[in-house]
């Protein structure tokens, strides 16, 4: 398996996503050439990809490329999510403070190879309005769930997980309803921003993986659309002009692993992303299949085969599609390479035209990735311990480490 790998031009961007989401979700519309040509109000688009998601869900359900057993797999993964989001339902009920937006990911929610029948902990995500007066609630209504900066107050625990990291401020080892759980707290517009910007790909990453929605926001299914269309075309940049779907999985899914320490250091399983795509690799072609069939480069050439075109205009009309932060550092890696790249928001054309006929493109889209994760993955690992204590913080460490060695 291969290895993972200015304001106007954010604006222009921004409608760019908005618009990709509309024709990945609704890739059947595209047939309706009048319907496309009709003048649209600048409210309707965000009203259509919001529609468009839902029945991007509605296709989701009948994938084409999956066999009968992945289908009765399928069935058996969505019986199981219901399940947990039930059990899941009644922890979020325990808080007080408001929860804007919520999901679950990770081996508590979605069975991953390799492990053994242990129950890991459950990872939990709140998107919140406004942090500092989240904080103050829960400190008042769950006081243990905090490390010692609980009694320096709401403002020291904002701080830290506004400056520090990638955002996100966790509590794990929280025992409730029987059911234990490290739930982090992230302010909506960071969410939003790093789905839409990728600006750490910490969150926006995990989001590449299956996860189980727990508390929905309109707004939110546009942004996780734009988020996974991003993946599929950086996975494109990595990958040959004929793959599996498997592949392609296994480099999205690997995305925010690229320059993670802990991948260097022994805190995660080495062969992690393999066993989350094996295990999962139903609800990953669930989860892909609207966007794949809705992008212009790229189709299915048989069962679980796909085919990019490798044209360099389409490819470079992609990648000024991507998001405003991976077009910089990839720039800056394509000068590191020798690649003569002139500055300013004109050379655009000539800089994603010049990038996408080298032959290390992938290579040098990897180390793009790895730029955007390395920083924030490491300072939201030191994090740690501040949000949970260096007693926890050892325990989490220990545990993960335990958890495949034992397997």
């Amino acid at each position: 398996m291969r290895n993972a790998v200015c304001q106007a031009r954010w604006e222009s961007k921004a409608v760019e996503g908005v618009k990709t989401v509309r024709d990945t979700a609704l890739p059947s519309m595209r047939q309706n050439k009048q319907a496309e040509s009709t003048d649209r109000q600048t409210v309707q688009p965000l009203v259509q990809v919001s529609r468009g998601a839902q029945n991007a869900q509605t296709q989701a359900d009948k994938t084409p490329w999956l066999s009968e057993a992945e289908e009765a797999k399928l069935d058996t993964m969505r019986d199981a999510q219901s399940e947990i989001r039930g059990v899941l339902d009644t922890v979020l009920r325990q808080f007080s403070a408001p929860i804007r937006y919520a999901f679950a990911y990770g081996s508590g929610v979605y069975k991953q190879s390799g492990y053994g029948a242990s129950k890991p902990m459950v990872d939990l995500i709140f998107g919140v309005s406004h942090p500092d007066h989240w904080h103050a609630l829960n400190i008042a209504q769950h006081r243990n769930h905090y490390s010692f900066m609980g009694t320096l107050g709401a403002n020291a625990v904002s701080f830290v997980q506004d400056r520090m990291g990638a955002g996100v401020y966790y509590n794990p080892f929280i025992e409730i309803n029987g059911v234990v759980v490290k739930y982090g707290v992230v302010s909506m517009s960071t969410l939003s921003s790093d789905l839409l910007n990728w600006d750490s790909l910490y969150l926006a990453g995990r989001m590449h993986k299956p996860t189980l929605t727990l508390r929905r926001d309109p707004l939110m299914r546009i942004s996780k659309q734009v988020n996974l269309t991003h993946a599929v075309r950086a996975a494109l940049l990595m990958l040959p002009k004929t793959f599996t779907t498997e592949e392609l999985f296994v480099c999205i899914a690997s995305l925010s692993f690229t320059g993670d320490i802990r991948m260097r250091i022994g805190g995660e399983n080495p062969r992690k992303v393999q066993n989350i795509v094996e295990a999962q690799l139903p609800l990953f072609k669930s989860r892909y299949t609207s966007i794949i069939e809705g992008l212009p480069n790229l189709e299915y050439i048989g069962q679980n085969l796909l085919q990019q075109n490798m044209a360099p205009t389409e490819r470079a009309s992609m990648l000024r599609k991507m998001p405003n932060n991976f077009y910089d550092r990839l720039l800056k890696q394509g000068r590191k390479a020798g690649i003569r790249l002139p500055p300013g928001f004109g050379a655009e054309r000539v800089n994603t035209e010049r990038l996408v006929e080298v032959d290390n493109i992938g290579q040098i889209a990897t180390k793009a990735v790895e730029s955007i994760v390395a920083w924030p993955a490491l300072t939201q690992s030191l994090k740690g311990v501040l949000s949970s204590g260096l007693t926890k913080s050892v325990s989490y460490m220990r545990a993960k480490n335990n958890k495949y060695r034992n397997n």
